[in-house]
C-alpha cells in the first residue's frame, strides 16, 4: 500500500502538511490530519486517502497574513489540495467545525465531488431555533470533575502550560475531551496523538483562534442557501449526547438534496472512538457505493 507524506505551498511562507495513503482509484480528503491520521487510515482499503492538516494546525505552516478568515480560506485550501493531486473527483469527511467547510467546499465546485461525509458536523446556521445553550453548557459541565478543572486553571495562572507545553497540551485532552462525549472511557481508543505537534499546544490554538476565527465569523453565518445545491450522495453522523444539538444535523439532511443521517445513540462528538463497531462499517459502505444499513440500506443514486 502506498504511502507518503509532503507539503503544498500555498503562498511563500504557507505550507500544507499532507500524508497519502493508499493506491485505490477514489480518493477521500480528510482535513485534521494530526487528529486523525492514525484513527481513519484504515479506511485506505476502500479508496485513497489524503490527510492533511489545515494552516496553523499540525504540522502545516501558521498563515502570516492574519487577516485571514477562518471558512473562506478552510474552503479555498480545499481545492489546492485537490489541484495539487490533479484530482478529477473527490470524496470529502469534515469533522466538527470542518464538516460545515467541506459541504461549503461542495455547493462551490459541485463537479468535483463524489460523495461527502460530514461527521458530527457544526450547524448550517448560527444562531439557530434549536439552540439551547443552556443545556449543552450543563451538559458540558456534568463531564468535568470539578477539581481537575480547577487544578487545571491553576496550571495556566502559575504559567504551567508554557514551561511543558505538550505535557499541558496532552492533559487538557484528558480533562477536556470528556465534555463533548457522551461515553469518556472511549477517548483511550485513540490513537492519533496531535500533542506531538507545537502548533497543537494550547497557548498556539488559543492564538490560531483568536487571530483566524474572528468572533463575529463564529456567531453569525447561515450556509443554508449554498448547501441547498449540492447534489453529491451526503452521509451525516450525529451522536446524540453531542453538545451539538442534533436537531443541526437534522437540518443539514433537509437542506442537502441528496442526504442521510446516520444517528448513533449514546454518542457524543466522536463516534469514531465512541463507536467503532457502528462508525466504521458504516463508513465502508457508504465508501462502497451504498447508503448504511442503519439509513435504510438503499442503493446511492
Amino acid at each position: 500500500m502506498l504511502d507518503h507524506e509532503g507539503t503544498i505551498t500555498i503562498k511563500p511562507g504557507l505550507r500544507l502538511y499532507y500524508h497519502a495513503v493508499g493506491d485505490k482509484a477514489e480518493t477521500l480528503i480528510i482535513p485534521g490530519a494530526c487528529q486523525l491520521i492514525n484513527d481513519l487510515s484504515l479506511f485506505a482499503k476502500e479508496c485513497r486517502i489524503i490527510f492533511y492538516d489545515q494552516r496553523g494546525r499540525g504540522q502545516s505552516d501558521c498563515d502570516p497574513d492574519t487577516t485571514s478568515l477562518g471558512q473562506e480560506y478552510e474552503v479555498s485550501d480545499i481545492e489546492f489540495v485537490r489541484q495539487h493531486f490533479n484530482l478529477e473527483k473527490i470524496a470529502l469527511l469534515g469533522w466538527s467545525y470542518m464538516g460545515g467547510a467541506v459541504a461549503r467546499y461542495a455547493s462551490q465546485h459541485p463537479t468535483r465531488i463524489s460523495r461527502l461525509i460530514l461527521m458530527s458536523p457544526i450547524s448550517p446556521r448560527n444562531p439557530a431555533p434549536y439552540d439551547n445553550l443552556q443545556a449543552s453548557e450543563q451538559k458540558e459541565q456534568s463531564r468535568i470533575d470539578p477539581d481537575e478543572l480547577e487544578q487545571f486553571k491553576k496550571e495556566i495562572d502559575s504559567g504551567g502550560h508554557l514551561r511543558n507545553p505538550e505535557a499541558f497540551c496532552r492533559e487538557f485532552v484528558r480533562v477536556l475531551t470528556p465534555r463533548q462525549m457522551g461515553k469518556p472511557s472511549a477517548l483511550q481508543r485513540m490513537k492519533s496523538d496531535p500533542c506531538v505537534y507545537p502548533n497543537e499546544w494550547w497557548h498556539n490554538i488559543r492564538e490560531h483562534n483568536r487571530l483566524h476565527f474572528p468572533l463575529e465569523t463564529r456567531i453569525n453565518y447561515d450556509w443554508r442557501e449554498q448547501a441547498a445545491s449540492v447534489s453529491a450522495p451526503t452521509l451525516v453522523i450525529h451522536g446524540t449526547e453531542d453538545l451539538i444539538p442534533l436537531e443541526s444535523s437534522k437540518e443539514w439532511c433537509s437542506i442537502l438534496p441528496n442526504a442521510r443521517l446516520l444517528v448513533i445513540e449514546g454518542v457524543g462528538h466522536y463516534p469514531h472512538l465512541e463507536a467503532p463497531e457502528v462508525f466504521y462499517p458504516a463508513i465502508e459502505q457508504f465508501l462502497r457505493g451504498n447508503w448504511p444499513d442503519e439509513t435504510n440500506g438503499q442503493i446511492l443514486k
